[in-house]
C-alpha cells in the first residue's frame, strides 16, 4: 500500500518532517549555543552547600543541627571565595572559547581558578573539622562508618 498526495509520497514526507525537525533542533542548539553567559553558574555558586547538605544527611538531626549552623556563621566568609571561584571559572571559559587560543593566558587563568578552588576548598573543610569537634561522637561514627565496611 503506497500513500499518495499528489507529487509527495509517503517516503518524500518521511523526509520532509525528518527535514523539519533537524531544523528545529538544530535552531535549539545553536541560540541556547550563542548565548553569551551559557557557564553553570548556579552549580558553581551552590556548591560548597550542597556539599554540606549532603554530608548532614548523613547525621543525626541534632548533629546535622549543629553542622548547619556551623556553615551559616561561616557563610559571609564564604560567599566571597565562592563568587572569585566562579569569576575565575568564567574567565578561563571565555579565554577558552575565543578564537585566537592564548596558551599563556589560558594557563594563568586556569592556575587562579584552581588557587580559587583550593580557597574555597580550605573554608569547607574547616567547616567540616570544627563540625567533629561538636558533634556527637555517634554522628561521628555514622558519618565515616560506610567507609570502614
Amino acid at each position: 500500500m503506497s500513500i499518495r498526495l499528489g507529487p509527495f509520497t509517503g517516503g518524500r514526507l518521511l523526509l520532509l518532517a525528518s527535514l523539519c525537525l533537524n531544523v528545529a533542533l538544530g535552531a535549539y542548539i545553536g541560540a541556547q549555543w550563542a548565548q553569551a553567559e551559557w557557564a553553570p553558574k548556579t552549580v558553581a555558586t551552590t556548591m560548597p552547600m550542597r556539599l554540606i547538605e549532603r554530608v548532614a544527611q548523613r547525621l543525626p538531626p541534632a548533629d546535622a543541627d549543629i553542622l548547619h549552623r556551623i556553615a551559616e556563621a561561616k557563610r559571609p566568609q564564604m560567599q566571597p571565595l565562592q563568587q572569585d571561584y566562579t569569576a575565575a571559572l568564567m574567565k578561563t571559559l571565555r579565554l577558552a572559547g575565543q578564537p585566537e587560543l592564548d596558551k599563556p593566558a589560558l594557563r594563568a587563568a586556569i592556575q587562579d581558578a584552581r588557587d580559587k578552588r583550593v580557597k574555597i576548598g580550605d573554608a569547607v573543610i574547616e567547616t567540616f573539622v570544627e563540625t567533629l569537634e561538636h558533634i556527637s561522637a555517634k554522628g561521628r561514627r555514622q558519618l565515616v562508618g560506610d567507609f570502614f565496611r
